[in-house]
């Protein structure tokens, strides 16, 4: 049987191999010299009698059975790792742990709203929250480093492994800094503000295809568009010190005009390029306090959704 022939060792290198780029970096990543390595690779190869790697250049390239338990590998790793903190959540009183990766839209309202229920709901949990872009969360919740990942997930991204539940959809808003020439317009039409100074979102991310969208409708580019960044610090930093435009999710948008750090034009509302979803492995049961998290996520973006209605 499987479980009696792979070794614990040979199963953490398999993992390291799923993100290192070489067998040196990935033995390296677990205190093994590279020949140690080679020989519990092929150990695992021979016990297993298939084959797991082919030789390209100074490189390993996986077989389909290798891929297979390079996958597999990786996953029970961080299921080891997250009972580790679980063990040493407990440790410390508490009750179970948690591990988020969040987008970096949802890091401004959704999530900070989701841990404040969860500390009031079940306070003796403890969360680990990383922030990074969508592709690489779901490559860490494969795995096994996240419990959970919210954002906005594109439609190529998801697969049937991923359950995949909608939080909600905020619409589209227009901003600049606090003074620019157009705050104040009540007769602003979309034709107008195409032809402003804009910053733009990167190519290839949600919120650039919902704005490329919106430019095809009114058929007019932007006059001006010499930046393009999804760096969101940065554009609001831009925005004060330049007249320039941009777009943001309504949400976002209302929590910086709530600060003064910019401002919301008035301008006929456009749906978002996607919603903010909650996503998490439909083979891998949610522990205790993953699952506490979740619901967390649920009432805090049915609480952000009721806001923007009524707003």
């Amino acid at each position: 049987m499987l479980r009696r022939r792979v070794r614990l060792r040979q199963l953490e290198l398999l993992a390291a191999l799923a993100r290192a780029p070489t067998l040196s970096a990935a033995a390296r990543a677990v205190n093994l010299s590279q020949p140690a390595a080679s020989k519990l690779l092929n150990r695992l190869a021979a016990d297993l009698d298939v084959v797991l790697f082919e030789r390209a250049g100074r490189t390993l390239r996986p077989t389909a059975a290798g891929q297979a338990l390079l996958r597999r590998a990786a996953a029970l790793i961080g299921d080891l790792d997250r009972a580790q903190d679980e063990l040493g959540a407990i440790g410390e009183g508490l009750v179970g742990s948690a591990r988020l990766g969040a987008g970096v839209g949802s890091c401004y309202v959704l999530v900070p709203h989701a841990l404040v229920d969860l500390l009031e709901a079940a306070p003796d949990i403890s969360v680990t929250v990383r922030e990074g872009t969508i592709g690489e969360l779901l490559g860490g919740l494969r795995a096994g480093h996240f419990d959970l990942v919210v954002g906005r997930l594109d439609a190529p991204l998801t697969d049937r492994t991923l359950v995949v539940e909608e939080l909600y959809d905020p619409p589209m808003r227009v901003v600049c800094g606090p003074r620019h020439p157009l705050i104040g317009r009540r007769d602003l039409r979309w034709s107008d503000v195409v032809d402003a100074e804009w910053v733009l979102p990167e190519e290839g991310t949600p919120m650039r295809r919902g704005l490329d969208t919106l430019f095809r409708r009114v058929r007019r580019l932007p006059r001006r568009a010499l930046i393009e960044s999804s760096s969101i610090q940065t554009n609001v930093a831009l925005l004060s010190q330049r007249d320039l435009l941009w777009v943001l999710s309504a949400d976002i948008a209302d929590y910086f005009a709530r600060l003064g750090a910019l401002h919301v034009l008035r301008l006929p509302q456009r749906q978002g390029p996607s919603p903010l979803v909650l996503a998490y492995l439909r083979d891998r049961s949610l522990s205790p306090a993953a699952a506490r998290l979740r619901d967390s996520f649920k009432r805090a973006a049915s609480a952000i959704h009721r806001a923007g209605n009524e707003a």
